[in-house]
């Protein structure tokens, strides 16, 4: 079976493993910082991810599967999810009678927008770091 894993650093790793105790003993083969642990455990039912090889010799992901990363970032990226999706709602277009150049109203759209996710990333981190307080204090 396919799981993904949380970690209290933020990131997640997806394995292959038989059950969730044979996926958190595999998860430490993925180089964990010190006291790094596991958040959240859950089977991944769908996952798709396109590689391309590198010049230094390993792999890049190219893309994603949007069912796979709709379905880890709503699960374990929650602040995040929401910030892509109040940035994409975000009227981007300037309207058509402003006394700016196009160019600076796009700019300024973008920038907007890359903050919004840029604050969405930073309410994630705060978020993964009171989650892995709060499971380190429990054990």
């Amino acid at each position: 079976m396919l799981y993904v894993l949380r970690m209290t650093g933020g990131d997640c790793v997806v394995l292959t493993a038989s059950d969730e105790n044979q996926a958190r003993e595999l998860a430490g083969n993925f180089g964990l910082e010190g006291g790094e642990g596991i958040v959240s455990i859950r089977p991944l039912s769908d996952f798709g991810v396109r590689l391309s090889p590198n010049e230094s010799g390993s792999l890049d992901v190219n893309c994603w599967n949007d069912a796979t990363l709709d379905d880890i970032l709503s699960h374990e990226y929650p602040a995040l999810n929401e910030a892509l999706r109040t940035a994409n709602s975000v009227r981007f277009m300037p309207s058509p009678n402003s006394d700016q150049p196009l160019v600076i109203q796009l700019r300024e759209a973008h920038e907007k927008n890359t903050e919004i996710i840029r604050q969405g990333l930073q309410d994630e981190q705060l978020r993964l770091s009171t989650t892995g307080k709060k499971q380190t204090a429990s054990r």
